[in-house]
């Protein structure tokens, strides 16, 4: 078939030949498949320039500035009848198209009963109103017949039966189209029709081609997305420029990418983090479970049982941990986040679309940044996006999550998407119905609701080979906090008790935070990862490389983390330490330090307790390390340099002979390990930032390490030249401040 282009002010000097402009959006699906160089079709534009820009044209015919003609009027036209007159002019036309048909009407001679007036504009047009409007005759309500007339009955049903109360319908035949909606119980009496065959249209118009338009309108915003951050990954990678492709690519672990909404951007704020996911878990159950129960069933019947089952305390708490004002969001709109996403992966090419988006923008970012893109809460990613560009007033709250400002744009694109899909998936036609009898059509079912995805703790591991690759991931962790302006926690609480209990298998390197004139004591580089004991032994307390990550190398967030005192005058350094190669050089031992590893090391390394284990049973318990903290916060100096004088302050506190001796034990176990009355025996540090008096807020998995044969700074860091013989990588560290 031929077509033919124009640009908008051309309108045809024939009023007749008005009925030939092709619909846009028809028009931008034929000329977007003619300059497809990889789609065949059998359609030619006779006037088509090959200067001619493929996206720049497509937009232009989809805002109304160029026509598509089409001299065989086969084509979906801009008129519901074969008639070039305003009363006909189909909802939803784009307004510069609008204006110009406007002005030919106002200035034709042949505008009939159109001229001087407006073309009409709907309620439901996906335009905005432009001008003078011309306002249609009122629909004739439903009364008898009049003579030579016909009626038509219609009814419209959700699956389980009940009726689309309310939904529009159009009966369109040769002479006339009538609209109207259905009453309360989806049914209409239709009266006063000419033909004796009619097109029946139960629900919202599904212009031809508009879904493309709305993918494409989607598509411009992931592929600006994508682009802002290809420049903001080339300046993060400044920094590792001088690894290798597998070097920058071994930083972390990554699991296959499987689409925008099953791997996800990794959304983790710090109220989710420093709580836990039982608010979303049961918004999981809850909202699935409602889905499921009324498939059949209508709009409101779903949105009414999930607010049933998931009530305003739930919603609150839900709301909070993602990080808004729970008074800006309502569960209706929790409803309406899980719809857009049920509706937007049930649909084969958008879900396609979104998934080649989140590969896209894996790969733009800084390449030791994959641990925060992948495995995220799948639906949080959605529910903040969508729930984000819903809020009317401050939005996202201070916790909001950290990549919410680069992705909020993406809400409005999606909701209309999913709208249009929603519209494809119910709107029912029926063709060529004879009138003066009764029409009926059953609404689609929903699309089967979507499984809320887990966070996946692997993908978010820090798993490196060598110290050169360790200190690549702390610099490109440093220009991410700084990118995003403070502290963000990498595990949940649930998470970082579930890493405790794992033990170390998976962590090649610890780091140990210590001042810099430590390092030097004695000399430069004499210093040793801790003070050695009357045996010569070292014992020190440290963290994994993993999970001082998120901290970068900001001493003060390093020190928060690892729950110790910051000194802001004092210089501090961190020492990455290679475990395998620390325990065949330096005899190194490492635990993570719980009551029960701590006690098996007591019996076996430090002298007097191999058969002893009743009272390490007693004093190593959560029960006893309380009433020693209490215990030992109310000592002072005395006490703690004369055994005398202890044993007169535990007994004016009430303990016994025996009740002192156990707490002799536990101070002795404190001197030999440095377990002291802050220990809190799961493996874990007290966050010094986020925890306070009555709540106590994890920071990280912290480990114990023994060394038998312990090295000097210059022998394991090779003379501080690195390389293969040294095991230790000394950084120095920095505070970054954030302005709070």
């Amino acid at each position: 078939m031929s077509y033919r282009l124009a640009d908008v002010a051309e309108l045809p000097g024939s009023h007749e030949s008005l009925i030939t402009i092709v619909h846009p959006l028809r028009a931008v699906d034929i000329v977007g498949a003619v300059l497809d160089p990889y789609q065949t079709t059998n359609d030619s534009i006779e006037n088509l320039t090959p200067d001619i820009r493929r996206d720049e044209l497509l937009e232009q015919i989809s805002r109304g500035e160029r026509l598509l003609f089409d001299a065989s009027g086969a084509s979906p036209g801009i008129f519901r009848q074969r008639t070039a007159d305003p009363r006909y002019l189909i909802d939803g036309l784009p307004p510069r198209l609008v204006r110009s048909l406007e002005a030919y009407w106002n200035g034709s001679p042949k505008g009939g009963a159109a001229s001087g007036a407006g073309v009409a504009r709907h309620s439901d047009s996906l335009a905005p109103s432009a001008g003078a409007a011309y306002t249609p005759p009122p629909v004739t309500p439903a009364r008898d017949n009049e003579p030579g007339l016909r009626t038509l009955d219609l009814a419209y049903y959700w699956p389980d039966g009940t009726g689309v109360a309310g939904a529009p319908y159009a009966v369109e035949g040769v002479s006339d189209t009538l609209t109207g909606k259905l009453d309360g119980q989806g049914q209409a009496h239709v009266s006063g029709l000419k033909d004796p065959v009619v097109d029946v249209r139960f629900g919202p118009p599904a212009p031809d081609g508009e879904l493309g338009i709305l993918r494409r309108q989607l598509q411009a915003q992931l592929d600006g997305i994508i682009q802002r951050e290809k420049r903001e990954a080339s300046k993060l990678e400044a920094g590792t420029a001088d690894l290798s492709v597998a070097e920058n690519a071994g930083v972390h672990f990554a699991n296959g990418f499987r689409g925008l909404w099953d791997s996800a951007v990794g959304f983790v704020t710090t109220a989710l983090a420093v709580g836990n996911l039982n608010p979303l878990a049961y918004y999981n159950r809850a909202v699935k479970a409602a889905w499921m129960a009324t498939l059949d069933g209508s709009d409101q019947d779903w949105v009414d049982d999930f607010k049933a089952r998931f009530d305003e305390s739930n919603k609150q708490a839900l709301v909070a941990a993602l990080g808004f004002d729970p008074d800006d969001i309502t569960r209706e709109q929790l409803a309406e986040a899980y719809e857009i996403t049920s509706l937007l992966l049930d649909d084969a090419e958008s879900r396609d679309m979104l998934g080649r988006f989140a590969v896209d923008y894996t790969q733009a970012q800084d390449s030791t940044e994959l641990s925060y893109m992948a495995g995220g809460l799948v639906f949080e990613t959605v529910l903040t996006i969508v729930l984000a560009a819903a809020t009317l007033g401050p939005g996202a709250a201070l916790s909001a999550p950290r990549h919410m400002g680069k992705l909020k744009p993406l809400g409005e694109p999606l909701r209309k998407l999913a709208n249009r899909l929603k519209v494809k998936q119910q709107t029912r036609y029926r063709r060529s119905v004879k009138a003066d009898g009764r029409c009926e059509a059953t609404c689609g079912q929903r699309p089967e609701g979507f499984e809320l995805k887990t966070r996946s703790l692997a993908s978010r591991r820090l798993v490196v080979t060598n110290l050169k690759q360790a200190r690549a991931a702390l610099a490109a962790s440093r220009r991410r906090l700084v990118a995003r302006g403070g502290f963000t926690p990498k595990y949940t609480q649930e998470e970082l008790t579930l890493l405790a209990s794992r033990g170390l298998d998976d962590d090649r390197f610890i780091v140990r935070f210590i001042e810099s004139r430590h390092v030097d004591r004695g000399g430069e580089l004499d210093g040793q990862l801790g003070r050695a004991g009357t045996d010569g032994q070292v014992r020190y307390w440290a963290t994994t490389l993993d999970q001082v990550e998120p901290s970068d190398t900001c001493p003060r967030l390093i020190a928060q983390q690892l729950g110790v005192e910051y000194d802001p005058g004092a210089s501090y350094r961190l020492a990455i330490i290679d475990r395998e190669v620390a325990s065949q050089k330096a005899g190194a031992r490492t635990l993570i330090p719980t009551f029960d590893n701590l006690k098996g090391f007591v019996r076996e390394n430090i002298d007097g307790y191999a058969d002893r284990d009743s009272l390490l049973d007693e004093v190593m318990t959560p029960g006893y390390q309380e009433r020693y903290r209490k215990l030992v916060e109310g000592m002072g100096s005395d006490e703690w340099k004369s055994r005398k004088n202890r044993e007169r302050y535990l007994a004016e506190q009430g303990l016994d002979e025996k009740e002192q001796d156990k707490f002799e034990a536990r101070l002795d176990i404190q001197k030999n390990t440095g377990a002291n009355q802050h220990f809190l025996g799961n493996g874990l540090t007290r966050h010094r930032n986020l925890s306070s008096e009555n709540q106590t807020v994890f920071g990280a998995v912290e480990t114990f390490t023994l060394e038998k044969n312990p090295l000097t700074f210059r022998a394991m860091t090779n003379g501080g030249r690195g390389g293969p013989e040294a095991y230790v990588e000394l950084v120095d560290l920095t505070p970054i401040e954030f302005g709070d």
